[in-house]
Formats: structure tokens, sequence, C-alpha cells
């Protein structure tokens, strides 16, 4: 018997109907905050995709067979596709430009819990701004999916940082060309113990004197206000770099409610193309992955052949989100049963039982009898498929054109005509 790849789900009614209310959470409070919805194809040239990813995600990619002179790949992400589309127009472009979309894509690693092969996210991007307020338009974005789904601060919060805080930092202890490696190892850091973390470190040609200093860096963490006054008191002396970075995390903090917030340090995002804010949202207890994240990404569209343009954005898996839901018993019910399930009592009155149908599917999700069963079964099969009426249609019914209509969860009876 054939099964799904392994990393990959089969999504049965049930299931479907779970992710699509998801997904119209997701859409609906996009389009509230004035974002459009575009698509891009699953796949894309390795070059783009590999522009500026990191050697992890690179080994990531699913390669698609060589069947021209360009190497293909699928789509790890819809951050680079979406870039790929607002440069192909950026200067027909009205900025700033604010897109998302919804769909899968695929990255070929272990899989584990919350963690697939083949995923879906929603990805919210913004290309012309680089004022605080759209970094934190696109964090109250994220706390106001979460409560549209149900979720209060009990439930969730969002560590947030700056990558030119966090490097500026790290540089105090480290060198420049060391940086994207040590970024990579402290963006696993929660992943690892403490023996694995020193190791990796020591690994990149650290001595136990530098790797001291990152861990005290990294582990500021807290109440923005709070650790931001820390941070300048404990680094008074940073290049103007890092000023820059604490004077625009300052600048978003007052725009967001901080009961769904922390500032941690430790916050790196694995991919190399974050320049500024980052940020990932957690279930309260941590039990999961990150259910979402983003950040800036100033130098991405001139990397991929465009002109300079500040850009910022996120993503949220529908995987983990799933899993937190769930936690949290808070998972929405899928929808499934129809509303009317038409019953017929003979076969010559079938063709007006289709017409009585046709006429209710304008408004209603309404099954009929495909089988030519019994009345008796025809019953039976509306309660299995938890109809929540079922409409009776024999001669009598057709020629009064009034129908018993049963409720079946009550049982009530009532005659009435449509």
């Amino acid at each position: 018997m054939y099964q799904a790849p392994k990393g990959m789900e089969d999504y049965y009614p049930e299931q479907k109907a779970v992710q699509q209310k998801l997904f119209k959470v997701f859409k609906d409070a996009a389009t509230r905050y004035g974002f459009l919805e575009v698509d891009s194809p699953a796949m894309e040239s390795f070059k783009l995709l590999s522009a500026k990813s990191g050697e992890e995600i690179k080994q990531q990619i699913f390669m698609i067979e060589k069947r021209g002179s360009e190497e293909m790949g699928l789509r790890f992400d819809l951050t680079v596709p979406i870039t790929r589309l607002f440069v192909t127009k950026q200067r027909e472009l009205t900025k700033p430009v604010k897109w998302f979309s919804i769909g899968p894509m695929w990255r070929y690693e272990a899989p584990q819990k919350g963690r697939l092969r083949e995923f879906s996210q929603l990805s919210v991007e913004m290309f012309g701004s680089d004022k605080p307020e759209a970094d934190a338009e696109l964090l109250n974005l994220i706390i106001d999916i979460m409560k549209g789904l149900g979720l209060t601060d009990k439930d969730f919060f969002i560590k947030i940082n700056n990558r030119k805080l966090l490097e500026g930092i790290l540089l105090t202890a480290i060198k420049k060309e060391q940086l994207e490696e040590v970024t990579r190892v402290i963006d696993k850091k929660n992943k690892l113990t403490d023996e694995e973390f020193e190791q990796e470190l020591l690994d990149l040609g650290l001595d136990n004197f530098k790797i001291e200093r990152i861990r005290h860096a990294i582990q500021f963490n807290g109440k923005p206000s709070k650790v931001l006054k820390e941070i300048k008191e404990h680094f008074a002396d940073v290049p103007e770099e890092t000023k820059a970075g604490i004077t625009e995390m300052e600048n978003i903090c007052k725009l967001i409610d901080e009961r769904y917030v922390v500032l941690d340090l430790s916050v790196a995002r694995g991919l190399a193309y974050y320049t500024g804010t980052v940020f990932e949202v957690f279930d309260k207890q941590e039990k999961f992955r990150s259910m979402a994240g983003g950040g800036r990404y100033d130098q991405m569209v001139e990397l991929f052949g465009g002109e300079k343009c500040p850009a910022t954005g996120f993503a949220i898996g529908e995987a983990v989100t799933t899993l937190v839901l769930k936690d949290c018993n808070k998972l929405p019910e899928p929808e499934l049963a129809p509303d009317y399930f038409i019953a017929v009592v003979s076969d010559d009155v079938r063709p007006d039982a289709l017409k009585l149908a046709q006429k209710l599917r304008k408004k209603y999700k309404v099954d009929t009898d495909l089988m030519g069963r019994k009345l008796k079964k025809q019953f039976e099969y509306a309660n299995s498929i938890n109809a929540k009426k079922v409409i009776v249609v024999g001669p009598d019914e057709v020629k009064a054109k009034e129908f018993t209509v049963k409720d079946m969860k009550t049982g009530k009876e009532e005659k009435k005509k449509f």
C-alpha cells in the first residue's frame, strides 16, 4: 500500500476543513491591514533560492531533475519568491507595497513534531518603508492573528531582537568573519545542551573566554523597556550601528503591546538575509517550535537585482500553530455536515428531489442519495454524515409543494414550502 512521502502529510476532509479555517483567519487579518494577496510558482531557479540563504538552507532545497540549462528547486519559503515578484515590477509600484501569500513549500530536513518536509505558511511582506511603524504593524498583525485564533497573552508571546544590536555586541568578542556562523549557532541554542552549544562554538575556533562573553551577551531577556535599559548600562561603549539597533527597538516597542513581547538577545533567526528587527512567536510554555518568525531584510531587493529598498516581513506556519491550538484546546472544529440531506420515498420523485437540491444549494450545503437506498437507509446515511436536517420528498409532497423537514438533532418534524 502506498503512503505519503516521509515528512509529508495527507489532509482528509476533517484536517483540510481545520486548515482552511486557519487560513481564513490569516487571510482576513492580513486583508484588514491593507495587504494584498499574491502567488508564485512552486519552483524557482536554484540560483535565486540560494542567493542569500546560508549553507544549511542550500542543503535543504528540493532540487528538480535538470531538464534544461537552468537548475531549479522547490521554494523553501515565500519571502524569496515574493521579493522576486516585487523586483520584477519595482519601478511601477507605489510604496509601500504590502503583499501576502499562503501556500505550500518544501525543505529536505529531518521530520519531527511540527517540522515537515512539505508545509504551508502565511507569508506577509512589506517593501518600501524603513520606519519603525512598518515593523510595529507586522508585530501588531501577528498579535491580531493569534487573537483571531482564540489565543491570549497567556497562550503565546513574541521574542524580539535586532540583528544590528546582537551583531554589535558579538563583535566585542569575535571577528567579523565569524559573525554569520556564530549567529547561526546562537539561533539554535535552545535546541542544544549547554555542552553542545559550547562545543559548536569551540569548533568555530572560539576560546572559552570568548564563549563566556557570548553567553553573557545573549542572556538578556525580559520586558523590552527594562532590557534595553540594562543593555545600555552594560554595553555603553558600542559602535554607532549597535546604538542604531537599540534606538530601532525602543521606537518599535513604543508602538506595540508589551504584554505580548519579550526582548531576547538570543533570537537571531537562522536565515542570513535578516538585517534589523527579528522576532519569533512561541507558545507560552515553549513546548513547541516557533509558530511564526520574521524580521527586516533591507538588502534582499538589491541582492535580487532590484534598486535599494527596505523590506520587512514574517511567516506563520500552519503545522506548529495547529499543535499549539490543539494543546490549548482551541483548535477550531471542522464544519463538514450538510445543512440538508434530501431523502426520496420512491425513484419516480428523484428528478423533483434533484431540482429542490439545486434550488437550496444557492444558499445551503445540500447532499442527496446517489446510491438508490431505501428510505430507512437514507436516514441512516444522513445521520452518519451528521446532516442537520432531512427533507423527505415523496409523490404527495411534490404534488402539494410542501415537504416534511426533520431536525436530526431534536427529532422535531415540520412541513415546509421551498
